[in-house]
């Protein structure tokens, strides 16, 4: 997130017009990420540039001021609000009132909480816990781009009483920055892999990339005392920022390691910058340093700019679009640094009990605004009664208590129930990943119409195929220790006849997903070979693997064929076709659903060749006119892209108690 062109602070610096044309090197590639521009796939890391201009900026002023003994806590928090606050609400509440007009209530109530989280500077939290497997799409928040703000003022919160107590007891401050950032580089590079969620969003992981930019700005560095030694440092610096950005991408795992691309080379600028060089010169010119002036408006606005635009038009980005969206944001950001920046930040009367009596105001009124708009969900008044009922069935997944997914019922080896509940001993298991959870409503009446008990063993992103993990996966999503966990419950559970294996096979076999994001990779163990030509023999090999175990167990194996996948979210995408009175922009032919799952159906016919399986094939219903239904009597089908909704899962009751039928009777005579 962008700092003040003072830095918060910077009154006892001299003004550094390099500094501000850094900013425009770090909001530009942001700004042109977002934006899906091509060739810059890494401008994500202009957030990390910010963390350490803001670390350099702070740490000076605050040494500056205390080796004057001048520094006041309650002045720089002040200064803080003075810059920060006022910007930061006009475009919260103006993503509000345009939200009003534009988001499906389910959105509108995410917004309210996104709302409430950003004016309490904690979204980063709010948005790590709910970045997760059925969280909404990122692309769909307006209010995303807050947690960076949030870690920034986390730390402007935290370190300035830092360094007081520092310099108190001794001035060995710069002796502790250089503790803190290597403790928080290597708990971001411990996170990376195995929680990416929380090495991107919580503050300490994040700590040393404004550490290194303090211990920059406390004279930790030796100054360059060659215009060389300057030119050098300056180049080598631009062209680990330019790696990054040109050379990063949504692959890359991050922050980790590689955020030491963008942080050093910001770092090696700023550096070379107090000697002078001609990158510094060349950024202290004066396009960079008018575009680093309004940078802090320009991440405010730019994304709920591009959010909405998204969201309204379906993200169909032409070049046109692209170059209109970046002429707004830029329009709207130097409206806001001219009109709303820069008249509090000067102002006199804006003393430091009217800056705090401010920030309460405008504390209590943001959080009282995203209250109404979750407590009132979303304010479903807003449109039509059957805009709402289809925005609501994105909800309508079958409900599964957290005990009953994922590794912790499988180490207990106590699944949880599914089917008839009247205390017999189970006869059949539904075992999968996320896609076995939505289909519980079926299996739950078929179950209870034929009076056969059954157990449920539903893993997200974990498919049925033995000793194989998902690479795109954090390793502690382990999903062959989760199958074996399964396995070991099946072993002691003699009277699970029958055995319905339901995934989603074909992004296993394919790899690749028809809604884009994050392929999956499978693999075994460390192996960390990601190519995606290796996933079709890898799947028909996990999946022989594990209908031989099963069989060899003496169980009825029962493949359940892949449940047809839209490319969008069906029943938002159906809700914002009747808001805006447009056509349904959603056709899946059932012609393009074979030629996806071309590969699942030959490994299929392969497993009823070699072994004595049976195929439940959902397709012949859900497909059954030659275009796979997405709505039955005006009810979705679905609620999301891929996983049925409750009306969509029980449609399939029929198809389920016929194969259900031998279970009852293997268990009569058991």
């Amino acid at each position: 997130m962008p700092v003040s062109p003072a830095g918060g602070g910077q009154t006892a610096l001299a003004y550094r017009r390099d500094i501000d044309g850094l900013r425009a090197l770090a909001v530009l590639p942001v700004l042109f990420f977002h934006l899906d521009l091509w060739p810059f796939s890494g401008g994500f890391v202009g957030v990390d540039i910010f963390f350490v201009i803001s670390g350099y900026l702070i740490a000076s002023t605050i040494a500056r001021e205390l080796e004057e003994g001048r520094f006041s806590l309650t002045g720089f928090y002040a200064r803080r609000i003075r810059r920060i606050f006022p910007a930061l609400f006009a475009m919260i509440a103006v993503t509000i009132a345009v939200g009003s007009l534009i988001l499906l209530p389910l959105d509108y109530r995410a917004l309210g909480m996104s709302a409430v989280a950003t004016v309490l500077f904690s979204s980063n939290l709010y948005f790590a816990r709910h970045s997760g497997y059925f969280g909404s799409a990122a692309e769909e928040a307006p209010l995303l781009h807050g947690w960076s703000l949030a870690v920034e003022e986390q730390f402007y919160i935290l370190f300035p009483l830092l360094m007081l107590t520092a310099f108190r007891v001794g001035g060995r401050f710069r002796l502790l920055l250089g503790t803190l950032a290597l403790l928080s580089f290597c708990t971001a590079l411990l996170l990376v892999d195995r929680s990416p969620v929380a090495a991107f969003y919580l503050p300490f992981p994040r700590a040393w990339e404004f550490l290194g930019g303090a211990l920059l700005g406390t004279g930790r560095m030796p100054a360059l005392r060659s215009a060389v030694a300057a030119q050098f440092c300056a180049l080598a610096g631009l062209a680990l920022i330019g790696w990054a950005i040109l050379h990063f991408s949504n692959a890359t795992v991050f922050p980790g390691a590689h955020a030491l691309f963008p942080v050093l080379g910001a770092m090696l600028i700023l550096h070379a910058g107090q000697a002078g060089s001609a990158v510094n010169r060349l950024l202290g010119s004066a396009v960079p340093v008018a575009i680093g002036r309004i940078s802090y408006s320009l991440y405010l606005w730019h994304w709920p700019i591009i959010v909405f635009w998204t969201y309204r038009t379906d993200g169909d980005w032409r070049l046109r679009e692209q170059m209109l969206v970046m002429l707004l944001s830029l329009a709207v950001a130097f409206l806001s640094w001219r009109f709303i920046e820069e008249p509090f930040r000067r102002t006199r009367r804006f003393t430091t009990s009217r800056a705090f009596a401010f920030a309460g105001a405008m504390v209590m009124m943001g959080c009282g605004a995203g209250a109404m708009l979750y407590l009132t969900g979303g304010l479903p008044s807003r449109v039509a009664p059957s805009v709402a009922a289809l925005d609501a069935a994105s909800r309508s997944m079958a409900y599964l208590p957290a005990r009953c997914s994922g590794m912790v019922p499988a180490r207990r080896h106590r699944l949880c129930p599914v089917g008839a509940r009247n205390g017999s001993a189970p006869s059949f298991l539904l075992w999968g990943d996320s896609h076995a959870h939505a289909l519980k409503p079926a299996f739950d009446r078929a179950g209870s119409a034929l009076g056969l008990s059954g157990r449920i063993a539903s893993y997200p992103a974990c498919p049925t195929l033995l000793g194989l993990d998902r690479l795109d996966q954090p390793p502690s999503h382990d999903c062959s220790e989760f199958n074996r966990l399964v396995l070991e419950t099946l072993r002691i559970s003699p009277s699970i006849h029958t055995v319905f294996l339901v995934s989603r096979w074909g992004l296993c076999a394919n790899g690749k997903r028809p809604e884009g994001g994050t392929p999956c990779y499978l693999g075994r163990g460390e192996d960390d070979d990601r190519s995606l030509g290796r996933d079709a023999l890898l799947f028909r090999a996990g999946l022989e693997e594990t209908v031989r175990t099963l069989s060899a167990m003496g169980k009825q194996v029962i493949l359940v064929a892949p449940i047809p996948e839209f490319r969008r979210n069906v029943p938002e995408a159906l809700a914002r076709a009747e808001l805006y009175s447009e056509p349904a922009p959603l056709v899946l032919s059932r012609a393009d659903y074979m030629r996806r799952q071309r590969g699942v159906f030959s490994a299929f016919d392969q497993m009823q060749r070699h072994f004595p399986v049976k195929i439940l094939y959902p397709h012949r219903l859900l497909c059954r006119t030659g275009h796979c239904a997405m709505t039955a009597q005006g009810v979705p089908l679905y609620s999301d892209d891929d996983h049925l909704s409750r009306q969509g899962s029980l449609m399939l009751t029929g198809m389920v108690y016929e194969a259900m039928k031998p279970a009852r009777a293997a268990g009569s005579k058991g």
